[in-house]
């Protein structure tokens, strides 16, 4: 039995359950991991190491943030990196994560923020009974002071998600679910979305009535797949174009061989 969810596993399950018996059941793990993926870590390990600086006292140069960007990218490269937009080639990627970064530097420098903390691991429950276990994981975590708090989120996309989607993203608003059991003085919270290939971002909140709603709504999500696992039910694979972004080929009944979409720089 899944002793805890996160908002990934609960989102693969509803996109296809097949995929979630491989990953979350099975516990298949591969090293395959696309390049806006692997783009998007080194930005936001790049972002975290900028910002532990900050909290000791020093602001970097810019140039000092690429050149660690830099470094571990090329520390993390590997040969199962694959990408599915044959037009980029890895330098594109490279160069696009410089981008986001000396575009986030500029913007926010002299980093006055009032920081909490960075990747901030969540553990929670979306019950009193405690018999539904979540995971996640915060970004950046501002304390602005009385009650006010922000969760921030970098995102490396080509798209920016309009005012409305933020507004219904569940996500950020699972973590300020957690973020009332982590501390006690958690009066107000904002979510911030970093979007940063465009330079721009995305604020949004929610009401305590919308947090209980999302959390019911988990729960609910959470029953259907312990049904499912009770009962032998069949996780059927759910076809669409996701599955060209999919590693798991081999192992659904649905394909056959490896995945034909993927192209890898080795």
């Amino acid at each position: 039995m899944i002793e805890r969810f996160s908002h990934s596993s609960l989102q693969t399950f509803k996109k296809c359950p097949a995929q979630f018996k491989i990953r979350y059941i099975d516990k298949v793990r591969k090293k395959d991991e696309g390049i806006e993926a692997f783009m998007g870590k080194r930005v936001h390990e790049a972002i975290e190491f900028l910002y532990e600086t900050v909290l000791k006292g020093q602001i970097p140069f810019v140039d000092h943030i690429v050149d660690y960007y830099r470094e571990i990218w090329a520390e993390h490269w590997h040969n199962r990196i694959s990408r599915v937009d044959s037009a980029m080639k890895p330098a594109d990627y490279l160069r696009t994560g410089e981008e986001c970064i000396v575009r986030y530097y500029r913007k926010h420098q002299p980093f006055h923020q009032p920081i909490k903390g960075n990747e901030v691991e969540l553990d929670f429950f979306l019950d009193e009974n405690k018999q539904y276990q979540m995971k996640g994981f915060i970004d950046r975590l501002d304390n602005l002071g009385n009650g006010h708090w922000e969760i921030h989120d970098y995102k490396t996309s080509k798209r920016a998600l309009g005012q409305k989607a933020a507004d219904n993203d569940e996500q950020l608003a699972l973590y300020h679910f957690a973020l009332k059991q982590k501390y006690k003085n958690v009066e107000k919270v904002d979510l911030v979305w970093h979007f940063l290939r465009h330079g721009i971002e995305r604020r949004s909140s929610r009401t305590e009535e919308q947090l209980v709603a999302l959390s019911n709504k988990c729960q609910s999500s959470i029953d259907t797949i312990r049904d499912f696992i009770q009962k032998g039910g069949a996780f059927y694979p759910k076809q669409s174009m996701l599955c060209n972004w999919c590693y798991y080929w081999e192992e659904c009944s649905a394909k056959d061989g490896a995945n034909p979409f993927i192209g890898r720089d080795r």
